[in-house]
């Protein structure tokens, strides 16, 4: 169905918001965001969040108590990383003929995603639909699933070709 009928005009994108956690999901997502970006003459705002590291409780059986000052070092030298990579990634970028802003963000990842788009006014947000998981996927959910739900603009999620679906009822 032609989109006009829903009041929209063929979509143009000329800002893309590229979260990345560096996963291989989030890579291959990039790649994408490229293409479209290359395609429409979009500039590309490249965002990674960075989340703040869990406070650990320890009890005098345990051990110690942590060094607060340790937790800080620890979280600085991450943030470091990360921006090396996105610097990486900018640069390839900017060598295909892009224009890039570059991101680093401390906080819930969906919630920042969500606040650059705004503040960017971005046409579109690309993501993978699986990034580094563990507990956090357990108890807060899919960041995609939730960007989704509540992003000012389209999403576009790419899931890796190796993440086959399973459907719950196949043994």
């Amino acid at each position: 169905m032609p989109l006009r009928r829903y009041g929209f005009d063929v979509p143009t994108f000329s800002k893309i918001v590229a979260a990345t956690d560096f996963s291989e999901d989030s890579t291959l997502a990039l790649s994408f965001a490229q293409e479209l970006a290359l395609k429409f003459s979009a500039d590309i705002v490249l965002l990674h969040v960075d989340q703040p590291l869990a406070p650990v409780m320890m009890t005098p059986e345990l051990g110690p108590a942590m060094d607060v000052g340790a937790m800080g070092r620890i979280a600085e030298e991450q943030r470091m990383l990360a921006q090396k990579e996105l610097d990486k990634i900018a640069g390839n970028l900017r060598a295909a003929g892009l224009k890039v802003k570059v991101q680093l963000k401390v906080g819930s990842p969906f919630l920042e995603i969500l606040h650059t788009a705004q503040n960017e006014n971005a046409d579109l947000i690309v993501l993978g639909t699986h990034g580094r998981t563990g507990l956090a996927h357990v108890l807060m959910g899919s960041v995609a699933e939730r960007v989704v739900q509540k992003a000012p603009c389209p999403v576009l999620t790419i899931r890796h070709p190796d993440r086959k679906f399973k459907h719950p009822l196949d043994k």
